[in-house]
């Protein structure tokens, strides 16, 4: 199932719910209270009964007269209920035919037409006069039964009869537990069906809103599902602009970040392959050309040619060894064999080992600031390449300079060391220091063999400090030409 008829299926069916069950509830609601709204209003009602038993009581002194007289207990609550609208039917006394036969108490149980548990109550049903929709009964002070109908299994309420201030009794009436008759359920069914058309009409909107709702939500999905689509067959430029602060901006963002990356490796890749082919033809068109010349005659055999075809040999060799170092690097098997080594020792050394190189090319070299002792853990070959790389840089890029400055200095709090090669030469531009550490970039672009090599003394560079855990960053040296920073941790 699409996610679209999923998030269709939740939010209706949960809408579908709620009004449902809003619906049983104010059903149950309007229903219990108008029952109670009924039984208060009886109560009232029997007020002028309740008045009545107790000017008997105040006559007589006593329940003794009314006292199992269940048919002078009904006229009393006929009576009292006259005016109300919860009159009782009258029911006439039967004629007394043979006493043997029908007594007194007979007609008293078929007035109210309740069976009695204890006895003195009518007996159950047999025909004759209807049920009344409530039972009435008089109690005494400890609510125990006098004259009228009782159940025990009936809920009631009780009014006090009251004489001089004093209770002497109670009236009890059952409590309705549903409406027969009457305006209060012509009202109840009446909201019923106007609630079931507000459920409807609920359920409708229900419908309508939550059809938009999930196409809005599934809208970004769609769109990221064709930009991932496409960005999946090579179209590295797909780009997603949507104007959301949720969990779909970040997404967005992530996917957009993703893209520009994939299409700068694309860049990167198609530029790496077009310089890998022109570093390789070039010596070997270079080889191709003095061995051709060679072979037919055109320049003879001799020492210089030799020598000339081996230079180019060399480079050819060199950039195959630093692509292979490269490669190694990135594919994680070139291994480093660390150990505890005293930087500022290392330095000189590699200065003292280039200081003829550095010397023929004019430079000078000058310590700013270089301590005793620091140590770091690290590989003493892979350092001595690093620091080659940046001498040999300086001697064949600086141009027109004649200082490389050196520094060393300790940061305690941040355990690290930062090392600083600046010179004056001609220096970067400042949008290129960037590049410099990208694989085949040389800011002098004519790729000239006497002034440049392949491009990838830098690169070799970064993957060197990078595996000891450090940073290489190019800046504009305060001397005027190009600086570089290298950060390593101490050990």
């Amino acid at each position: 199932m699409r996610i679209q008829n999923k998030l269709f299926a939740i939010f209706f069916l949960t809408s579908a719910m709620l009004v449902v069950a809003q619906v049983l509830v104010m059903q149950w609601s309007i229903g219990k209270g108008m029952i109670n709204y009924v039984n208060e209003r009886e109560l009232k009602a029997l007020t002028g009964v309740a008045t009545s038993l107790s000017e008997i009581y105040q006559q007589e002194g006593s329940w003794s007269k009314i006292q199992s007289n269940h048919v002078r207990f009904r006229n009393i609550v006929v009576q009292g209920l006259a005016d109300s609208e919860f009159r009782l039917p009258q029911i006439n006394r039967p004629p007394r035919q043979s006493m043997e036969l029908r007594g007194e108490k007979m007609a008293q149980r078929r007035a109210f037409n309740i069976h009695e548990t204890d006895g003195d109550g009518p007996p159950p049903r047999r025909g004759g006069p209807p049920v009344f929709p409530a039972s009435y009964a008089l109690l005494d002070t400890d609510k125990s039964f006098i004259v009228g109908m009782y159940p025990t299994d009936l809920d009631f309420s009780y009014i006090d009869i009251v004489v001089d201030s004093k209770v002497v009794g109670f009236l009890a009436v059952s409590k309705r537990d549903q409406l027969t008759s009457g305006y209060e359920l012509n009202f109840v069914e009446q909201q019923q069906r106007y609630i079931l058309l507000i459920a409807l009409g609920l359920v409708l909107v229900a419908l309508l809103i939550t059809m938009p709702l999930a196409a809005h939500f599934v809208k970004p999905i769609k769109r990221l599902t064709s930009a991932m689509s496409k960005l999946t067959a090579g179209d590295y430029q797909q780009r997603i602009d949507l104007n959301r602060r949720d969990e779909f901006a970040h997404l967005t963002r992530d996917f957009n970040e993703l893209a520009a990356t994939l299409q700068q490796n694309e860049q990167a890749r198609k530029r790496w392959l077009a310089d890998i082919s022109h570093e390789l033809r070039t010596p070997v068109a270079v080889l191709k050309g003095e061995l051709e010349a060679m072979l037919d005659g055109i320049r003879p055999l001799a020492i210089e040619r030799i020598q000339s075809v081996n230079e180019e040999v060399k480079q050819l060799e060199q950039l195959l060894d630093d692509l292979h170092e490269l490669t190694r690097n990135d594919l994680g098997t070139l291994h480093y064999r660390k150990e505890s080594l005293n930087l500022p020792k290392l330095i000189r050394e590699e200065v003292n080992h280039y200081q003829t190189l550095l010397t023929e090319n004019g430079f000078q070299v000058n310590f700013s600031e270089l301590p005793e002792e620091l140590l770091v853990f690290a590989d003493s070959k892979r350092l001595r390449q690093l620091f080659g790389n940046l001498f040999i840089n300086t001697a064949k890029y600086a141009n027109d300079g004649n200082i490389l400055e050196i520094s060393v200095n300790s940061q305690p709090q941040s355990q690290q060391v930062e090392i600083r090669f600046e010179d004056n030469g001609c220096g970067v531009e400042e949008e290129s220091l960037g590049q410099l550490f990208e694989y085949l970039f040389r800011a002098e672009n004519s790729r000239n063999r006497e002034t440049g090599g392949s491009g990838l003394g830098l690169s070799i560079c970064q993957k060197i400090v990078e595996a000891h855990h450090g940073k290489i960053s190019a800046f504009t040296s305060n001397l005027g030409g190009l600086g570089i920073l290298i950060t390593l941790p101490l050990e």
